[in-house]
């Protein structure tokens, strides 16, 4: 459940912004009765597509990142087994293949796997480039822009982390447990961009409802309710697509 409470609250903090815009923006050109059927029709419409938007943004962006930070964990995983275990998990994810000294062969196509903590060299390639005929993939967990480029040159496709990791998936073999999990940061400008957006958020809503709520007692109020009908569309963009602090 606590998942769903920022998600709930947002959604409310934005119907509750549309509902003020739609009553204050009817009752002035109308009447109450109007501006207050307006606001509660438009508010709750807000609020219900505002939720499902919330939760389909992060559901999106939680498979991503949790597929990302797998794939890493898997390609360290890898690098710490060495040459040796990596290929032969490898080959086993890969149905009839078979370990040809250094290199995986599989319906005569040719893979070379160098799994390193750093992106690799063109250099790895070499091996890879001097043996004759078969398709040829080298696999690792990244390369270097000369490496991409000299693989493109030599006709050689590049596998990185996130292609081991789906082939990983699709044939069941994902390790149990990693030899290295991580270590979990928060990136330093996603929390400055996340405690920008709380701290503009609530005082944007106070200060945008303040104004039309003093439109109705001032003799220029069309000033008011433009001036508060911006913050509050600012506070509804921030809530809707402003990053969260993690918890």
């Amino acid at each position: 459940m606590r998942k769903y409470i920022p998600a709930i609250c947002d959604a409310l903090l934005a119907a509750v912004c549309v509902f003020l815009l739609f009553f204050t923006l009817i009752r002035y050109y109308f009447d109450a009765a109007a501006g207050l059927a307006a606001g509660i029709v438009c508010g709750l419409a807000a609020g219900v597509g505002a939720y499902f938007l919330i939760m389909a943004r992060r559901s999106r962006a939680d498979g991503i990142t949790e597929g990302r930070a797998e794939a890493q964990k898997l390609a360290v995983h890898l690098a710490i087994l060495g040459e040796e275990g990596a290929n032969k998990l490898l080959a086993d994810c890969l149905y009839g293949a078979r370990l040809d000294g250094q290199f995986i062969l599989k319906d005569g196509a040719v893979y070379l796997a160098c799994f390193k903590a750093e992106p690799v060299t063109a250099d790895c390639l070499l091996p890879l480039v001097r043996r004759e005929g078969g398709k040829k993939y080298f696999v690792c967990s990244s390369a270097t822009q000369s490496c991409a480029d000299f693989a493109a040159a030599t006709r050689i496709e590049l596998l990185r982390a996130d292609d081991v990791y789906k082939i990983f998936k699709e044939a069941g073999k994902l390790p149990e447990k990693y030899l290295f999990e991580g270590k979990k940061r928060t990136k330093f400008f996603a929390l400055v961009r996340s405690r920008f957006t709380r701290k503009l958020c609530l005082p944007a809503f106070w200060s945008g409802a303040a104004l039309l709520f003093f439109s109705y007692f001032t003799y220029y109020p069309i000033y008011y309710i433009v001036s508060g009908s911006l913050l509050l569309l600012l506070c509804c963009l921030a809530a809707l697509f402003g990053k969260r602090k993690s918890a």
